[in-house]
């Protein structure tokens, strides 16, 4: 998934979406550790995850970074996850 006007770029490799915003911040969320709680959804607070259309290998949707160029690197959704599925990288 490639946005063009907002140069935020999403890829799928395995258990891995990466949200890479053009030389600012890369997020990446581990599917396969990922239980789709929804607090990294809920508590962002530019919005920069969206939910997946797809299922995860456990069967819940799971947070996609669609607005990594939103990003302001506080880092709420890497501390608050349970599952320490996310990290956030610059």
């Amino acid at each position: 998934m490639a946005d063009a006007g907002k140069k935020t770029v999403v890829v799928k490799e395995g258990y891995l979406v990466t949200g890479k915003a053009e030389k600012v911040v890369e997020i990446d969320v581990d599917t396969f550790l990922c239980k789709g709680c929804g607090i990294c959804v809920e508590m962002c607070p530019r919005k920069v995850f969206e939910w997946s259309r797809e299922l995860s290998e456990k069967g819940v949707h799971y947070p996609i970074p669609v607005n990594a160029d939103k990003c302001v690197k506080c880092k709420l959704c890497e501390l608050l996850c349970p599952d320490f599925a996310i990290a956030v990288r610059w």
